[in-house]
């Protein structure tokens, strides 16, 4: 391996991440695997290029082996990228004319082919994300050729097994996401601060946030900020429209956040303009009461099903559970995805939180007359418990009275 410039991170890091992986593989039982999306090649071997966003391109596949060789396989003209970001040796990146590009698709399975039997890995299973939670940069016609060209080889899914490895925060991802959800946060705050009643839309709430974030030092938006004023914009995942905030009495609510080094914050905070009204500071008691009573329970080894239920059976107790849109979902991991494992639903509820998962909690209640009334926070789990790396701005947000 080699120091990239642009690598996010030293090159023990990825050592670290390769060596579990190479375990997976032992463990599994499969001869290699085959990566492919954007989030794993970068966590793999911090590749990284602008062309992943090209409907026509697959810029670049990962081949790990479990005998321990490990290539980037791409086309000529990625190949300069390939050595900018990642932590490869120049000899493990392999260039094929025409590779992962729309006008010649006949190179691709070829080149995965020759790669596999230039690392000696032509013969059992083949390990690939084709299970739930991810997004393959491969056509299902060219997965299917691959293994006709490989007929001693099968497929493997090893989806979930390369998910819970990305659950488990290092420290170093760890401080990169505190400092982002921070980020988050303060830039909600300052976007509320510049809201004037009767002028600022939600696009211009979302300008604001986002050049904030930029100022505050993140570098990227995965997904665009959601952005809602008044109580009948009861869209969850809408986006920033042109309504203009012409009622202090209504809610500013905005979801998700910024992203740092490919770390992603999710947020969602509400603000007014003057205080809540009894209906709004009763409502917001019960989400905010939510994260209170239940994220104690949080420790290394609870099962994620634990934890819906006990959302659940809260707000049947607080007489809500007919207005609560997180019943049996209550928010997700976070990392390179805005949505990883583990998800915290009754379909994973036997998935268990570990010392270094990073989670978004949102109980949420959408009300016919009050609107969305949510509070998101991210926490991370600890030994001891979690930390709350979202902890400014508990309360509903009023500008000089907060």
């Amino acid at each position: 391996m080699r120091s990239a410039p642009m690598l996010d991170f030293p090159l023990d890091e990825f050592e670290q991440r390769l060596g579990k992986l190479f375990d997976t593989l032992e463990r599994t039982d499969c001869a290699a695997v085959l990566l492919t999306n954007v989030e794993n090649l970068r966590y793999y071997c911090n590749f990284r290029t602008s062309a992943w966003n090209s409907e026509f391109l697959s810029p670049a596949m990962l081949v790990v082996a479990r005998s321990g060789g490990i290539a980037l396989v791409t086309s000529p003209r990625m190949k300069a990228t390939a050595l900018a970001t990642c932590c490869l040796d120049e000899a493990d990146i392999l260039t094929f004319d025409g590779f992962g590009e729309a006008a010649t698709p006949e190179v691709l399975v070829p080149s995965i082919v020759s790669t596999l039997e230039k690392l000696g890995a032509t013969s059992g299973k083949l390990g690939a994300e084709i299970g739930p939670m991810t997004r393959m940069r491969i056509t299902y016609n060219d997965h299917a050729d691959l293994f006709k060209a490989l007929p001693n080889m099968e497929p493997a899914d090893l989806s979930m097994d390369i998910l819970a490895l990305r659950q488990v925060k290092s420290p170093r991802e760890i401080d990169i996401m505190r400092k982002n959800c921070h980020i988050a946060v303060d830039a909600f705050k300052a976007a509320v601060d510049m809201v004037v009643l009767g002028e600022t839309t939600e696009e211009d709430f979302y300008h604001n946030f986002a050049a904030t974030c930029f100022d505050l030092g993140a570098d990227d938006f995965q997904l665009r900020l959601v952005v809602e004023f008044g109580p009948d914009r009861q869209q969850p995942n809408s986006v920033a429209g042109t309504r203009v905030y012409s009622d202090p009495d209504w809610c500013i609510y905005a979801d998700t956040g910024p992203s740092l080094h490919g770390y992603i914050s999710d947020m969602i905070r509400i603000a007014k303009l003057k205080p809540p009204t009894k209906p709004q500071r009763e409502l917001y008691d019960i989400v905010h009461g939510c994260h209170e009573k239940l994220i104690p329970m949080v420790k290394p080894g609870l099962k994620i099903g634990e934890l819906v239920k006990a959302q659940d059976a809260y707000m049947r107790a607080h007489g809500v559970d007919d207005i609560c849109l997180s019943r049996s979902v209550s928010g997700h991991g976070l990392g390179q995805d805005v949505h990883e494992m583990p998800v915290i639903q009754q379909a994973y509820s036997d998935w268990e939180f570990k010392v270094g998962t990073v989670f978004a909690f949102e109980p949420t209640l959408i009300h016919p007359e009050h609107g969305q009334i949510v509070l998101e926070n991210n926490y991370l789990v600890t030994e001891n418990g979690c930390e709350n790396l979202t902890p400014q701005l508990q309360d509903i947000y009023v500008p000089g009275l907060s």
